[in-house]
């Protein structure tokens, strides 16, 4: 594809125009509704499956841990741009995205209520990867709702407001082990299975979709279905390499996040007791400092207009703060590191969406396009327990922090390249 091609904005086609969406409400109910879906994200993967790994097999087993995480890995991969491409091609009077954010909302409700009370590693790995199917779903049309509906020049105040809700998510669903560690086990699993829907029925009426009926859709071909789950990054560089910068940022951020609980027992030395408390107290502040980064970042994104400035300063600052454990394995050393990557984190995701949407290949595709960009946030999310497994494996905690700081350097300087974002 020539470059102009590459850098012209897509005139929107088959979409309802945006004059046609009442915008007043998504600044409630898009950070509301990624405030708990990040809250799930949180809770599960950070606390309830190591805290349910560990009951089940007495251990800290890292491997046991990343075989209960491997099928979530694949789901997760594969629901974001599978549910986005059928939100693109849904006909309803309810419209494109609201059918899907309420089903999967129902669906993954339901799932999670299996996972909770999962017997066995087995059973275990199954109900996660049917959680992370599905609400990888409510993913993907949310995420499509800001494209659909929000015009360019609020865009910059969308993406810092979910990048809000994303620090808040964070934030509430690690102070609940912090507050309450004594809900760490199967209420946790029903407090969040009916927070999402109750999210799911709000954003439906608060924010409803417009009727789709009327809207254009080409006719149904199988093969060219699949076809449309890849993004060539050759035709689409600028989405590719958006794609790669937000694969190794989420990643640097989420390896060591993923076997936080294990480390504070194995590298700090906190008894499996403590470390519940203190791993919810550390993410509490984390979240509180993210929650500050992004409100920091959020009034400066449209004024300065330089996307790609705030994630050069995100990945230094997180490879800065994974370099505080290695040479301080102490509580103080990770209260210092949780502030710090806290701040950094909350500064990316405050122009994270902004800049995505900005290198979206074609608006008529806008959920699975963002469904394939959504693989990069979801896969690092489950994968780090695997991974990072593998790093302690090899190079034992000290290890993970620096491979972690290299990995979020390496996603920072992949925006260099993007033509379409300065």
């Amino acid at each position: 594809m020539a470059l102009d091609d590459e850098t012209a904005v897509r005139p929107r086609t088959s979409q309802a125009p945006l004059g046609r969406f009442k915008l007043g409400p998504l600044y409630v109910t898009i950070p509301l509704a990624n405030l708990v879906l990040y809250m799930i994200w949180t809770a599960i993967p950070q606390f309830m499956l190591p805290i349910q790994v560990q009951r089940i097999t007495g251990t800290t087993d890292t491997a046991a841990l990343a075989t209960a995480s491997l099928l979530g890995t694949i789901a997760a991969t594969i629901g974001n741009p599978l549910f986005g491409q059928l939100s693109d091609r849904t006909r309803s009077r309810f419209g494109r995205r609201t059918p899907w954010l309420v089903a999967c909302a129902i669906g993954g409700g339901a799932l999670l209520l299996l996972q909770a009370n999962a017997p066995s590693i087995s059973m275990l790995g199954i109900a996660y990867a049917g959680t992370s199917l599905v609400l990888n779903g409510f993913q993907a049309a949310l995420t499509a709702v800001v494209p659909d509906r929000v015009p360019g020049e609020k865009m910059g105040l969308v993406s810092s407001l979910m990048g809000v809700g994303l620090n808040l998510g964070v934030l509430v669903g690690s102070s609940l082990f912090a507050i309450f560690p004594e809900l760490a086990g199967p209420f946790v699993y029903y407090l969040i299975a009916a927070a999402i829907v109750i999210t799911a029925v709000v954003f439906a009426v608060l924010s409803p979709d417009v009727d789709s009926r009327e809207e254009p859709r080409e006719p149904f071909h199988l093969g060219r279905f699949f076809a449309k789950l890849w993004i060539n990054p050759v035709k689409h560089p600028d989405f590719g390499w958006v794609f790669l910068a937000r694969m190794f940022m989420m990643l640097g951020y989420w390896l060591v996040t993923a076997l936080f609980f294990f480390a504070l027992q194995d590298y700090v030395g906190l008894s499996p007791e403590d470390a519940v408390g203190a791993a919810g107290i550390l993410f509490t502040v984390s979240g509180a400092a993210s929650v500050v980064g992004s409100l920091l970042a959020a009034p400066l994104v449209d004024r300065v207009g330089r996307l790609k400035v705030f994630v050069l300063v995100a990945g230094g600052g997180l490879a800065i703060s994974l370099a505080i454990p290695v040479f301080s394995p102490t509580y103080g050393g990770m209260m210092v590191f949780s502030v710090v990557n806290g701040l950094a984190f909350g500064i990316y995701t405050a122009v994270d969406t902004a800049l995505i949407n900005k290198v979206l290949p074609n608006p008529d595709d806008a959920a699975k396009d963002l469904g394939v960009m959504n693989i990069a946030t979801a896969l690092p999310q489950i994968v780090a327990a695997a991974l990072g497994a593998l790093v302690v494996s090899l190079l034992d905690y000290r290890g993970l922090f620096v491979v972690a700081a290299v990995i979020a350097l390496v996603g920072a300087v992949a925006v260099i390249p993007v033509k379409r974002a300065r």
